[in-house]
């Protein structure tokens, strides 16, 4: 791990207490590349090697998002006042009320409604006592004007019904009834009755409730899994072991900066009024890859679907059945209609398989040797990430050994032989402390620094109320580690300043007996990490902050555990910190390196998947 620690006997390396392995055992091998090494097998065990063959299989993930459920944008219809007036009386006073198109809504005095009838009568008149007329001229223009008078009613909101009784009658009415021009729930009621409206003026919002929409939001790495028309199942606190259909209706073309998340927006139906707008929904999206990157839905082979409303599919080309639009091909959408017998599958390796820095991927390759065990040091081409392994787009082939454990140890050989390895791509000597453009100094680990190796912390979640009282401070956590994985120092310093804040907020009494003891330790160690963080000059100080407040929270989750749904992660690189290492813990399962940010982004692994109920050791 550190090739620059090199002794004369078998022992421990100082700075990160893992054996040293005999430099004699590594043979080089004047026959070997560059980016080969030879080991013999005891070197081999000594490091712990171990190897898995690449295999060509269908990547699979699950993608979890959370949102809340809302009116479905197209469903909504707005009652404005067409035309100037007094609104004399409201029928419908109340917001909630059920409605249906064609109901009376409003009736409403307006002198410029009247002076248009008076209009049309007059100009009825007219084409009556010009019909035995010799001139076509004027019968003509009578005829128009009483046309014009007609169309001059129905812009002012009146039916063709309520015009024709008007013409009947020979006499104006002094008011017009609104009616509704859609069925559904009155959701807003933005006027009162009497008040004077002008033309435009908004009176009531209705929504159609049988259609919802499903606002969720998803990791920028989910993006991959997912696409438009793609079916959902979702859960909501509601309606405790029931799930809910949904299909992707929107994928947000822009990543939102501050929580790097994409708004995903899915389409549900609702016909017997269960589902409430703004009720919180768990979502689950299972989705497999092909080779290609496409993910595979046979039931969409050779399927076109609308480009508006995925909820419409054929057999061949057409019109959408709601808006119109010409059907398109499934594959437009980024589908493949293969499955696990005709679909081509993608190569995989496993996740602790390639060495991750920066935007470079390196795996270390078992190859065939008649003395030793050669391993070949290879750049890859990784794609998205499907669980516990990784799509490989280029680099290696079905079969080969790739080492899944020992890679570190394997690249440190390398670079004591001046070989091309991970972090020295050309070869040649890598600068001792390995330090990333944060500090060039090496030190040893104090016993502050060191990995979080506790596992003495006693369980006290015994308090529901307590646990719910600490997400937000989980939550705050969660902005100072991906606003520093963005290499943001602004947005870091707020989120150890709102972190603050909520540690105070948070009500000590609450915790009884041990854990409130517990409780006033890691709180007082919480907040004053937050406000070094808060007060940081730099990045390199933020993230020096961020590894005191990581301790924290890990303690605080040994201890208290956490009230979400969703699961933490245990995350660890073996080189933050003067490669002395460090823990976090974050929301996704895929590496954000918030000690190097952009510099490293992925380099690190996932320890651990921690529930409401885990504990960071047991």
């Amino acid at each position: 791990m550190h090739p620059q620690i090199q002794l004369p006997k078998p022992g421990k390396c100082p700075l990160c207490f893992m054996d040293l392995i005999p430099i004699e055992t590594s043979g080089g091998g004047e026959d070997l590349d560059p980016s080969q090494i030879r080991m013999s097998e005891t070197a081999v065990k000594l490091a712990g090697v171990q190897t898995t063959p690449v295999t060509r299989a269908f990547a699979e993930r699950s993608i979890r998002m959370v949102g809340k459920l809302d009116y479905d944008e197209t469903r909504v219809s707005y009652i404005t006042a067409w035309v100037a007036g007094r609104l004399d009386s409201l029928f419908v006073d109340y917001t909630g009320a059920t409605v249906s198109k064609g109901d009376h809504m409003v009736h409403m005095y307006s002198p410029e409604l009247v002076a248009a009838q008076e209009e049309l009568l007059q100009a009825k008149k007219a084409v009556a006592t010009l019909s035995t007329a010799n001139s076509t001229v004027l019968k003509s223009t009578a005829n128009q004007t009483l046309k014009s008078a007609r169309e001059k009613l129905r812009l002012y909101g009146l039916s063709e019904s309520q015009i024709a009784a008007i013409e009947q009658g020979n006499v104006p009415s002094d008011h017009l009834t609104i009616t509704a021009p859609a069925g559904g729930v009155v959701v807003h009621k933005d006027a009162k009755e009497g008040m004077y409206v002008s033309t435009g003026t908004r009176i009531y919002t209705i929504a159609d409730l049988k259609r919802l929409w499903v606002l969720l939001e998803a990791y920028e790495s989910d993006l991959p899994w997912l696409k438009y028309g793609q079916r959902i199942a979702f859960t909501s606190p509601s309606f405790p072991g029931e799930v809910f259909d949904a299909v992707i209706s929107f994928i947000d073309p822009v990543v939102n900066p501050r929580t790097r998340t994409v708004n995903i927006r899915a389409v549900v139906g609702n016909t017997d009024q269960r589902l409430k707008p703004e009720m919180f929904v768990s979502a689950t999206v299972q989705s497999r890859l092909d080779s290609e990157g496409n993910v595979i839905a046979p039931e969409l082979a050779g399927k076109w679907i609308s480009p508006m409303h995925p909820e419409i599919v054929k057999d061949g080309p057409g019109k959408c059945d709601i808006c119109g639009m010409d059907l398109v091909p499934a594959e437009t959408f980024g589908y493949s209609g293969g499955n696990k017998t005709t679909g081509k599958a993608p190569l995989l390796i496993p996740a602790s398989a390639p060495l991750i820095t920066g935007k470079r991927a390196v795996v270390y390759v078992q190859v065939p040797s008649d003395e030793g065990v050669v391993f070949e040091g290879r750049q890859i081409t990784l794609g998205p990430r499907a669980q516990d392994y990784y799509v490989v787009r280029d680099g290696l082939e079905e079969g080969e050994q790739v080492v899944t454990n020992g890679a570190f140890k394997i690249d440190s050989e390398l670079q004591i032989q001046a070989k091309p390895s991970m972090m020295s791509p050309q070869g040649g000597a890598v600068a001792a402390g390995h330090d990333h453009g944060e500090t060039g100094s090496v030190r040893m680990a104090t016993a502050e620094e060191r990995p979080y190796e506790a596992g003495t912390a006693e369980r006290l979640d015994d308090c529901e109320e307590a646990l719910v009282a600490l997400a937000p401070v989980y939550d705050a956590y969660f902005d100072v580690q991906m606003a520093l994985a963005n290499d943001n120092l602004d947005e870091a310093k707020e989120a150890y300043g709102t972190m603050a804040t909520l540690i105070k907020d948070v009500d000590m009494g609450l915790f009884e007996g041990k854990a409130h003891e517990r409780w006033m330790d890691i709180s007082e160690d919480l907040a004053g990490a937050a406000k070094i963080g808060n007060s940081a000059g730099s990045i390199v100080g933020s993230r020096d902050a961020f590894f005191k407040l990581s301790l924290a929270t890990i303690e605080m989750h040994d201890t208290f555990g956490h009230a979400s749904d969703e699961p933490f992660y245990l995350t660890y690189c073996p080189m933050a910190r003067d490669n002395a290492g460090a823990y976090w813990l974050q929301r996704e399962d895929i590496v954000w390196n918030s000690f190097y940010g952009e510099s490293m982004l992925r380099c690190g692994e996932i320890k651990k998947e921690l529930h409401a109920g885990d504990a960071v050791t047991e």
